[in-house]
């Protein structure tokens, strides 16, 4: 009982945190609000292990006139931003889940070589502010891995409704543990044709904490209409919270190349403070992606495949790293 009250305890700071950024941007009277649905899952490109599933929900405010406030769980990081006003700037705040397993979840004993089962649930908060042809992102992380995290009963309902085969090695799931992450990014829009059709777009981040420690640098290649006003997006990306996205009337297709060099990972790491299933693995890796976003009249899809292993004798990570992804998202005024 003390566990679930300390766990209750939790949400309940995480939703009175929520709550009060929403609250704190009332005075900004042009903003725009989104809402997303994002599933990310691997069986969209033919695999059922490794990440096998994250749903996202997400919030977004945007601006083009004045500075929005940061969330509140980013405040403390504005310093390390700009002082000049953004030419734009919007905040996300997600709620979501992910779901990590072995590639025989039918076995009740999971093979300790291979990718221990793990859950996340998590609430994630970033503010992006738009210079022109620099933007410089700030996010938070706070979350729960384990079984408190609901990751179990989610797969054994959905394949229950689906009729796939049950995940019988939940019983050796990393641990309950609270992780954090905060992470800052900056893009630079280093090349754009004449007409904006084409663009170029380099950046990294580093990201601290539980969760995971990294250092991520890339450049994606972008080709469409309407795109001057979206190229910061691409920041979104690497948190594996939703695709880059489109907020105006426009579309582009966008392939990338990133390097990632992981400190630590939770998820194949296993638990900070005390001993729970890990395994080994390279920890420099080579990813691609691409994927294809279209907004029309206060709708947008964006359609990826990401985390694509480059690195060919990365076997280890093969299964773990790539997904395929959808993100749907709406104006809601």
């Amino acid at each position: 009982m003390k566990t679930k009250t300390h766990y209750f305890t939790f949400y309940l700071i995480l939703l009175i945190l929520v709550c009060n950024s929403a609250n704190s941007s009332e005075a900004i009277q042009d903003k725009q609000h989104w809402f997303s649905l994002t599933l990310d899952n691997d069986i969209f490109i033919g695999s059922d292990s490794g990440y096998t599933n994250g749903l996202y929900l997400s919030f977004y405010e945007s601006s083009n006139t004045n500075k929005l406030e940061m969330p509140v769980l980013t405040r403390w990081m504005k310093s390390s931003l700009k002082e000049a006003n953004p030419r734009l700037s919007y905040n996300a705040t997600t709620f979501g889940q992910v779901i990590v397993t072995p590639s025989n979840i039918e076995d009740p004993t999971p093979n300790p070589n291979d990718i221990p089962y793990a859950g996340l649930a998590f609430l994630h908060q970033v503010g992006i502010q738009d210079y022109g042809v620099v933007a410089d992102k700030a996010s938070v992380t706070l979350g729960i891995v384990g079984p408190s995290s609901g990751a179990e009963s989610t797969q054994k309902y959905i394949h229950e409704i689906t009729g796939s085969q049950q995940p019988k090695g939940w019983d050796y799931q990393v641990k309950d543990e609270i992780v954090f992450q905060v992470a800052r990014g900056r893009a630079w829009k280093i090349w754009a044709s004449e007409n904006e059709h084409f663009d170029i777009v380099s950046g990294g981040d580093i990201k601290l904490g539980t969760l995971e420690s990294s250092i991520n640098v890339g450049s994606v290649i972008r080709y469409g209409r309407y795109m001057a006003d979206t190229y910061s997006s691409v920041l979104l990306n690497d948190d594996r919270t939703t695709n880059p996205i489109n907020i105006n009337n426009g579309w582009y297709f966008y392939a990338g190349v990133s390097a990632n060099y992981i400190g630590n990972l939770i998820y194949l790491d296993g638990n900070t403070f005390r001993e729970s299933p890990s395994i080994g693995y390279d920890r420099l890796q080579f990813n691609g992606q691409f994927g294809l976003t279209y907004a029309f009249d206060g709708f947008s899809i964006s359609l990826a495949r990401n985390n694509i292993d480059l690195k060919k004798d990365n076997k280890s990570l093969a299964r773990l790293k790539e997904y395929g992804s959808m993100t749907f998202l709406w104006r809601l005024d």
